[in-house]
């Protein structure tokens, strides 16, 4: 069995199938002998097929994570330049603190 990302796929139980199939011309070489091969023309195109197949679903969900990937980027560098915001606004005010604490003690002492 192979793991996948989302075990509630709907079509998860037709991929499970086409892997099996695709996994057949992987599990025919005999033991002892691995030159030899038992596979028929149509289990070969077959395999392909649903190799191919996989292989196009594969890319599909790569363009997407893609997608996510750089959207993410770029939802980062805009929380980076909000919390830059934010540290400059701290140092202002913590600036600001220590001059009204000044103010207050030369209040306090007169």
């Amino acid at each position: 069995m192979v793991a996948t990302w989302d075990d509630s796929d709907p079509s998860s139980s037709e991929e499970e199938s086409d892997e099996e199939v695709a996994n057949l011309a992987f599990m025919v070489i005999e033991e002892g002998n691995e030159d030899e091969v038992n596979l028929s023309f149509d289990e070969l195109q077959d395999a392909y097929k649903n190799l191919f197949h996989e292989y196009k679903n594969v890319c599909i969900k790569n363009k997407s994570i893609k997608k996510d990937v750089c959207s993410m980027s770029k939802e980062i560098e805009n929380l980076r330049n909000e919390n830059s915001k934010y540290i400059s606004e701290i140092e202002s005010l913590k600036i600001e603190n220590s001059y009204y604490m000044n103010e207050i003690d030369v209040l306090n002492v007169s």
